[in-house]
C-alpha cells in the first residue's frame, strides 16, 4: 500500500516541483564525490593503522567538510549544466537550467553555494578549503569557461577529471592526518601517492567512459572530446587498461578494498570492451561506483546514511517530474 502510494498517487507530482532547485545540484554525481574522499580517508587509515573496519565514531568536523565538498562541487555542477545546455539538449538529459529554473537563478545559486562551502572549510579545516578551492577552479572555471574550456578538448578534459579525483581523494588522506594530529604543516606524504593509484585510475577510467553516451550532442556542439577525436573503440581499450592497471597496482599495495573492488568491476569493462554496447557501457559506469561505495561501507557505515537518502530521493524525484526510473542498476537501452 505505501509502495503504491509513493508511485502513483498524484498528489507527488504536485510536489516534486519544489525539488527542482535541489536536483539542479545533481545529487547523484555524489556518488562518485564522496566515495572518493571516503577512499582517501580509507587509506589513510589503513596505512597508518593497519586494516579499519566499521568506524562508527562521527567526528562533526569531517561531517562539515563533506557539507562544504558537496556546496562546492554543486556550484561547478551547475556552472557545467549552463555550459552544457545546447548539446545536453541534443542528448536529452534530463538538466533543469532553462527549463525549470532559470540561467540567473541557477548562477545566483551556484554562487551562493561556492561562498557558503568555501566559508564552511575555511571555519573547519583550512587545507581542505585549499584542496577545493583548487577543484572548483579546475572543475568549474577551466573546465567548462573559455578561454580554457578543457572539456571540449580530447586529453585536457580528460586529465581534468583525473586530478580532480586525485584532489578528493588527498582531501580524504588529509582529513584522517589532522583529526589524529599527525605534526605536519601539509598533511600529506608521498606515501599517499602510491596508495590512490588504484583508486584514480578507477576515477579516471569511468570518467573516460563518461563521454561515451554524450558523442551525439558533442558532435553536434562541435566539441572535440576524447571519443570523438581517438573513437569509441580506444576510448573503451584505455579504460579497460586502467582498470586493469589499477587491479594490479591495488596487490602490489595490498589494499584489500582497493583490489576486491576494481577485481569485481573489470568483467564490466572486458563486455563493454568486447560489445560495445550502450548497455554494457553504462554498465560499466554504474556498477564500478556502486561497487566502490558498496565496500567502504565495510569501513564508513555512516555513508549508507546520505548515499540511502540520495538514491531514493532521486528515484522519488524522477519518476513523478520525468515519469523516469532514475537512478537504477537496470540497464534497458538495446
Amino acid at each position: 500500500m505505501i509502495k503504491k502510494f509513493l508511485k502513483n498517487h498524484p498528489v507527488h507530482k504536485k510536489l516534486v516541483p519544489y525539488l527542482d532547485v535541489v536536483f539542479l545540484l545533481r545529487p547523484t554525481l555524489f556518488f562518485s564525490v564522496w566515495v572518493m574522499v571516503a577512499m582517501g580517508m580509507s587509506s589513510a587509515q589503513m596505512y597508518y593503522f593497519d586494516h579499519p573496519l566499521w568506524i562508527s565514531s562521527i567526528s562533526w568536523k569531517t561531517l562539515l567538510v563533506f557539507i562544504g565538498i558537496t556546496f562546492v562541487c554543486s556550484s561547478t555542477f551547475i556552472i557545467n549544466q549552463i555550459s552544457d545546455e545546447k548539446s545536453d539538449s541534443i542528448n536529452q538529459k534530463l538538466f533543469l537550467v532553462g527549463k525549470f529554473i532559470t540561467k540567473e537563478k541557477s548562477q545566483s545559486i551556484s554562487k551562493i553555494l561556492l561562498i557558503t562551502g568555501i566559508l564552511i572549510l575555511l571555519i573547519v579545516n583550512w587545507f581542505s578549503a585549499i584542496l577545493v578551492c583548487i577543484i572548483y577552479l579546475i572543475w568549474g572555471i577551466v573546465y567548462n569557461q573559455p578561454p580554457f574550456s578543457w572539456k571540449k578538448k580530447p586529453l585536457l578534459g580528460w586529465f581534468a577529471n583525473t586530478i580532480v579525483g586525485v584532489l578528493l581523494f588527498a582531501t580524504g588522506w588529509s582529513l584522517v592526518m589532522q583529526n589524529n594530529l599527525f605534526p605536519t604543516i601539509i598533511p600529506l606524504e608521498i606515501s599517499m601517492l602510491i596508495l590512490l593509484l588504484p583508486y584514480g585510475l578507477c576515477f579516471s577510467s569511468v570518467s573516460l567512459l563518461t563521454t561515451l553516451p554524450d558523442i551525439k550532442g558533442d558532435s553536434s556542439s562541435g566539441d572535440k572530446t576524447f571519443p570523438i577525436v581517438f573513437g569509441k573503440n580506444t576510448t573503451l581499450f584505455i579504460a579497460l587498461i586502467f582498470i586493469i592497471f589499477a587491479f594490479i597496482i591495488a596487490l602490489q599495495n595490498n589494499d584489500p578494498l582497493a583490489s576486491t573492488a576494481t577485481l569485481v568491476s573489470i568483467p564490466f569493462f572486458i563486455f563493454a570492451f568486447i560489445r560495445r554496447m550502450d548497455k554494457d557501457i553504462l554498465r560499466a559506469i554504474r556498477y564500478p561506483i556502486f561497487i566502490l561505495n558498496f565496500f567502504v561501507l565495510s569501513i564508513y557505515p555512516w555513508l549508507f546514511v546520505p548515499l540511502a537518502i540520495t538514491y531514493y530521493l532521486s528515484k522519488y524525484y524522477y519518476w513523478h517530474r520525468f515519469d523516469l526510473h532514475y537512478p537504477t542498476f537496470l540497464v534497458e537501452h538495446d
